[in-house]
């Protein structure tokens, strides 16, 4: 056992953790901390228990509160805010004992560990627990105090206060009365002065800008109980300046009806690396790969300039990529007297405002089109699916990345250069003609459907039946994998074949497996997944009550097919794409630019022209923007009335939108899954954009926020516990929200709205 008492600890004792660093600095500077000592070591014999008892004796015997100060809580990475456990009035040996070692204990805890493991990841595991020990104030008052806001890093100071013990400010059980500088802040609980005072005489003593926890006693006496840096500061106030300006750039740049599908790059989990986008960006622009697609199938294509900002059909859209499918009409007949309505699937609607004297005399030209085209996708996709399947048997194209080393940079750049032009031209055409065909049969088959199942289950009828009845090589690749893990032998063999593939491999600057190696092996793995040999989609077709099950049975054959074939093309395309990487990795050697080779556009690298401070900014933006999450179809109309900032109760039904107080900043849209127990959840069942709604939450809800894209309470300030992790994790986070757990449903789908506080509905 090691004891440390407040007035001994100093500089050279960061290791006993934060907290008690911070407090034994604070006592010995003469600020009004409660007197206490630190443990660094769980004792293992009586006699120390003792020593630890006859100091208590000694200070007259008073309450305790014994709370953790792991290594790194409190730091100014992560507050580690309430992950580990506090006792407070304890006052015999006996509650002393236990109290101590349940602090030791509490580094284990399932939200403790899961809290280590997503900011810490490999360092998680050598984190050391300590155990501050100190005299209980028992508070008229308690609250915290921000030196400036951690909201948007603004230089007012913040204070948050209740009425008896804090943990119920910072667990977030009670809304405080909340003050902020140079917005006449007065009270006659207490004296603010004082609080304010002494917390910039804190952060000038530390020399950083500091959160502060505090008590008034019954005597009126105050106390610093707690003082740590302010943690998630950096990039908040920028993170907003950058969503406002993007706002600010699809309003300027873009006319108020488009609509945008990210549906085709759902792939991505995050914004794209600038090398990555630029190669898909040039497959949607004129004369590429989507223009070949449309042609082959009838449809005009992409014949001049696309006249938009980016000159072409893929944009990115708060970092991420959407088609601007606003723009696709003129390229499916040619100018036409019609309008893109978004919901429940994108399709085109008359719309006579639209209609000139040009389009009028073209009608009927374009109505003969359509019906050309809507013919031939209805009765000539056998043709266009064999035509898929031969050009995949003839699909080889040769890969120079053998003899890459031998070239000099400037022909290594033609090669690389050649290779992304051939990917977005040639090798995307067939893949682009699948999805399109795909997207056809989907919606043929959802209209066979609808009147012979409820409209509510199409979609879930739909799922099952893939889920059932695909065997695709993507699924014996999974196999394969398996079979790889528990035999060293047939290693070599999986990376061979499957080598061109990896974890995120849409994205260019992700290792690929012929990289990562035997690292992608686990050795011990519950055994290959059993393979269900019984085929039921048939016969659940064949079972419907409807004269339409043949033609039902037959369009799912050919979408199955469809969806099959779109699989064995992506096996074979990630090949040429792959290669991409590997030129783009040789040419960052040569030029000494590591990972940011991939925060470079393509055509940047054909004319060698490389800027690591751009690309530096380039990859810290997107990495601001992660934390923002889409719908797959967003309309700018709907975006533009979400992010007002003030909104007339003319221009929009109140039902729709709600305010409260902004904890957190940050733009998502997702769907609702409301908690009252989190022992009871199952976060393996929820879909990838859940929006957290409770009445209150506090540390043990850790492994939810980590599963989640926001959180919206009823109960908390801005300083509470569930504020600090959301920032701290990046999640837009709102208050105040009077019975959000009763007002909201599951499946509800809402935007988040952390900048301004507000919540509409979809």
């Amino acid at each position: 056992m090691t004891f440390y008492k407040f007035e001994e600890i100093n500089t050279n004792h960061t290791f006993l953790g934060g907290k008690a660093y911070a407090l034994g600095l604070m006592a010995n500077a003469h600020f009004p901390v409660p007197n206490g000592a630190v443990l660094s070591q769980l004792p293992s014999e009586n006699q120390e228990w003792e020593f630890i008892f006859e100091w208590w004796k000694n200070l007259g015997s008073p309450k305790l509160a014994i709370r953790s100060s792991a290594q790194g809580e409190d730091s100014g990475d992560q507050s580690f805010a309430g992950q580990n456990s506090t006792f407070l009035n304890i006052c015999d040996t006996g509650n002393i004992k236990k109290s101590v070692e349940k602090c030791f204990e509490s580094i284990n805890k399932k939200s403790s560990a899961l809290y280590r493991e997503h900011f810490l990841k490999e360092k998680s595991k050598s984190v050391q627990m300590n155990v501050v020990l100190q005299i209980m104030v028992d508070p008229l008052y308690s609250g915290v105090f921000f030196s400036i806001d951690p909201r948007t890093n603004e230089k007012n100071w913040v204070l948050e206060a209740i009425e008896g013990y804090g943990e119920d400010l910072v667990s977030g059980k009670k809304t405080p009365f909340h003050f902020v500088q140079n917005k006449n802040p007065q009270t006659k609980l207490f004296n603010l002065e004082e609080v304010v005072e002494i917390g910039n005489k804190v952060r000038d003593y530390f020399g950083f800008e500091i959160d502060m926890e505090w008590a008034i006693d019954k005597n009126n006496k105050f106390y610093v109980l707690q003082a740590r840096p302010i943690t998630a500061l950096s990039g908040k106030t920028s993170k907003k300046k950058l969503i406002n300006e993007e706002i600010d750039r699809l309003i300027r740049t873009h006319d108020a009806n488009t609509i945008w599908d990210g549906q085709t790059f759902s792939e991505w989990s995050g914004p794209p690396s600038e090398l990555t986008f630029s190669i898909w960006r040039e497959a949607f622009s004129a004369n590429r790969a989507f223009s070949s697609a449309l042609k082959k199938l009838g449809y005009l294509g992409v014949n001049e300039e696309i006249k938009n900002e980016t000159h072409t059909l893929l944009e990115k859209i708060f970092g991420r990529a959407y088609v601007n499918i606003s723009l696709m009409a003129p390229l499916y007949f040619g100018s036409i007297p019609y309008k893109m309505i978004p919901k429940p699937h994108p399709h085109l609607k008359f719309d006579y405002h639209r209609m000139t004297f040009s389009n009028f005399m073209h009608t009927p030209l374009t109505m003969w089109k359509m019906l050309q085209v809507g013919w031939r996708l209805s009765t000539e996709r056998r043709t266009y699916l064999d035509e898929c399947i031969k050009e995949l048997n003839f699909f080889k194209i040769k890969l120079a990345t053998e003899n890459y080393q031998q070239l000099d940079t400037q022909e290594l750049i033609k090669l690389f250069v050649q290779d992304v032009e051939t990917f977005s031209s040639q090798v995307l055409v067939y893949p682009l003609v699948l999805i399109i065909l795909i997207e056809s049969t989907s919606q043929s088959l959802r209209a066979m459907l609808d009147g012979v199942i409820p409209p509510s289950e199409i979609e879930q009828k739909l799922k099952e039946w893939m889920s059932n009845d695909l065997h695709t090589v993507t699924m014996k690749m999974n196999e394969d994998y398996q079979i790889a893990c528990l035999d060293e032998s047939k290693r070599a063999s999986f990376l061979k074949i499957y080598g061109h593939r990896g974890p995120g491999e849409l994205e260019l600057s992700h290792l690929r497996w012929s990289e990562l190696a035997d690292k992608i092996f686990y050795k011990n793995i519950p055994g290959i997944l059993n393979k269900s040999s019984k085929n039921d989609v048939l016969l659940d077709i064949r079972a419907l009550k409807t004269y339409k099950k043949i033609a039902i049975e037959k369009e799912w054959l050919l979408l199955k097919e469809m969806l099959e074939l779109r699989e064995a093309w992506k096996m074979n395309l990630l090949k040429p794409y792959a290669e991409i990487r590997t030129l783009a990795l040789e040419i960052a050697t040569r030029e000494r630019l590591a990972d940011s080779i991939f925060w470079h556009d393509y055509k940047e690298i054909a004319a060698h022209q490389f800027n690591a401070e751009k690309a530096l900014e380039r990859k810290e933006k997107a990495n601001l923007l992660k934390s923002i999450s889409l719908p797959p179809i967003l309309c700018l109309k709907e975006l533009r009335a979400i992010t007002e900032e003030k909104i007339s109760s003319k221009s929009q039904d109140k039902s729709q939108f709600l305010t409260g107080t902004p904890l957190s900043p940050g733009f998502v849209f997702g769907e609702v899954r409301v908690v009252i127990d989190p022992e009871t959840i199952d976060t393996n069942l929820w879909p990838e954009n859940v929006i957290l709604v409770a009445e209150s939450t506090d540390p043990g809800w850790t492994g939810l926020f980590l599963k989640s894209k926001a959180v919206i309470v009823e109960k908390g300030g801005v300083l509470s516990h569930c504020a600090i992790v959301a920032r701290e994790m990046n999640l837009p986070a709102i208050s105040e929200i009077k019975q959000c757990h009763l007002r909201f449903k599951d499946g509800d789908k809402i935007w988040v709205d952390g900048n301004n506080g507000r919540i509409t509905y979809s």
